[in-house]
Parts: structure tokens; C-alpha cells; sequence
């Protein structure tokens, strides 16, 4: 699997109490291309509302989570690829993905 052509979009830290945040609006429909400090989401904390931008460029293969989702630092909300990335890579990392948040938090 070609881990640099597969990027996960996650809840990052914005602050030093920061816990979690809410997906107040997808602002990139899934299918579509972005570059890197392109704005994907609005995501609203118990501090501020802000933009959560791309960090790498490529597509914007998943959203996977819909508005209104809470969830934690690192979270999964996204993944971000190369269009030519196979459907079963994608869906392969994002299970790795979701499994190694949920073994970090505890549950």
C-alpha cells in the first residue's frame, strides 16, 4: 500500500485544552481536488470555530463523518489521495485508520 499517496484528514490540536471537535460544514463535496491550505471543513471547538485545511494534495476520496459529528484529536474525518488510488487501498486504510484511534483512546 502506498502510504504517501493515502492521506488521512484528522481533528487536529488547536489548542492546549482542546479535546475534541464538531463538524459544523464539508466545504469540498467528495470527488473533488485540492492542493495543500485548501480549506475542507469548518470545525467548531469549545474555544472557536475554524477552517481544518488540506495538508497534502490529491482528491478527496472519503468524508467520514457528516455534520454535526463530534469526535476526538486525530479522529478520522477524511481521506485525501491520488485519483489512480484503488477503492479496496482506500477502504483498507481507512479500517487501519479507525482501529488505531480506537486502541489509542482506551475503548
Amino acid at each position: 500500500m502506498s502510504r504517501e499517496r493515502i492521506n488521512a484528514l484528522t481533528v487536529p490540536k488547536w489548542g492546549f485544552s482542546m479535546t475534541e471537535g464538531t463538524v459544523r460544514a464539508w466545504l469540498v463535496e467528495e470527488g473533488a481536488a485540492v492542493e495543500v491550505g485548501d480549506e475542507v471543513l469548518e470545525l467548531e471547538t469549545e474555544k472557536a470555530v475554524g477552517q481544518v485545511e488540506a495538508f497534502a494534495t490529491g482528491v478527496l476520496r472519503r468524508r467520514l463523518v457528516g455534520e454535526g459529528a463530534t469526535l476526538p484529536i486525530g479522529g478520522l474525518l477524511g481521506v485525501i489521495a491520488d485519483a489512480d488510488v484503488p477503492e479496496a487501498e482506500i477502504d483498507a486504510f481507512v479500517e487501519q485508520s479507525i482501529g488505531s484511534v480506537t486502541s489509542s483512546s482506551g475503548d
